[in-house]
């Protein structure tokens, strides 16, 4: 199985912003939340669908993964690579033809997928993960395309405020990691406060994916002006900024240290700015002053 280098496919197709349809020439076929059909005698290269089900009437040169849904390569298709389903089942036709292998992860053997998957050990359980991370990943993101739909003016006030007062930010996201198990503690020991640690722990996950959410705004907003494309909207920048920040997260070594930061960093703004409702001692460039209009001249005199 190669589940790791699935992950880092649909990744990289999620960044792809048109999606192909299927035609004489080999094209990769990318769909979102409807079926796919790879009609006989055509090609695509490679064929991902999100939410609909794969057929394969052709040929495939690549692979085939379906997220949440099922692939069928009927009677004298041809997929010269691997076929995935996540989520669903993989049907093969009499005289299908497969190259390469066939996995399919439903709930009926997810477990034995992961036993299977552990007994190799480091590299077993880092497949694991992946598929973990990507999930994880998914719904960060539908979770960021929400917010800054429905409350984008506290999004941008933090991310401002980590801009503009980015040494504050990183000393109070510090102070609220190192606090946090201290005050979960004093809470425990006490009657009243044991009642209390269920809240404070609610209270600093919104806080942090408040925080990281705005963090990709202003990683979106910063690449958007490193190329001369400024006020894209909030939306566009948070979605670009929070798949390039998952993307330097899958970097070695500097990974790790990348999510962090952008963790501390966002902490810090939301509690700086009170979740987005303080905008003291933040430099706001004030709005150009009208411009006056001459005045008009009076109309000639008539003789």
């Amino acid at each position: 199985m190669k589940i790791r280098i699935y992950v880092c496919v649909l990744l990289l197709l999620l960044m792809s912003a048109s999606v192909s349809a299927a035609g004489h020439e080999a094209a990769s076929i990318v769909q979102f939340g409807s079926d796919v059909t790879v009609e006989a005698g055509t090609k695509a290269r490679r064929v991902v669908s999100f939410g609909g089900q794969v057929t394969v009437n052709g040929t495939v040169e690549k692979d085939v993964v379906a997220v949440g849904a099922s692939v069928v390569v009927s009677r004298g298709a041809i997929v010269e690579g691997d076929v995935v389903s996540i989520g669903g089942t993989v049907v093969r036709g009499r005289g299908a033809e497969i190259r390469g292998s066939v996995t399919a992860i439903n709930t009926t053997n997810f477990w034995a997928f992961v036993s299977s998957a552990v007994e190799d050990e480091a590299e077993g359980w880092s497949w694991v993960l992946a598929v973990i991370s990507l999930a994880i990943f998914f719904c960060l993101l539908i979770i960021a395309m929400l917010v800054t739909v429905l409350i984008p003016k506290p999004i941008a006030v933090i991310s401002t405020t980590i801009r503009e007062e980015t040494l504050r930010s990183s000393l109070w996201g510090l102070l609220a990691l190192v606090l946090a198990v201290p005050l979960a503690i004093l809470l425990a020991i006490s009657v009243i406060g044991i009642v209390l640690i269920p809240l404070e722990v609610v209270i600093m996950t919104v806080a942090a994916l408040t925080g990281f959410i705005a963090m990709s705004q202003l990683v979106g907003r910063q690449v958007y002006a490193l190329v001369k494309r400024r006020n894209q909207g909030i939306v566009r920048e948070t979605f670009w900024g929070l798949i390039i920040l998952w993307f330097a997260g899958w970097i070695p070594y500097i990974g790790p240290i990348v999510k962090v930061l952008a963790v501390v960093l966002g902490l810090g703004g939301v509690i700086f700015s009170r979740f987005g409702t303080r905008m003291k001692g933040i430099h706001v460039q004030p709005p150009p002053p009208p411009v006056e209009q001459p005045p008009a001249e009076p109309p000639p005199a008539v003789a």
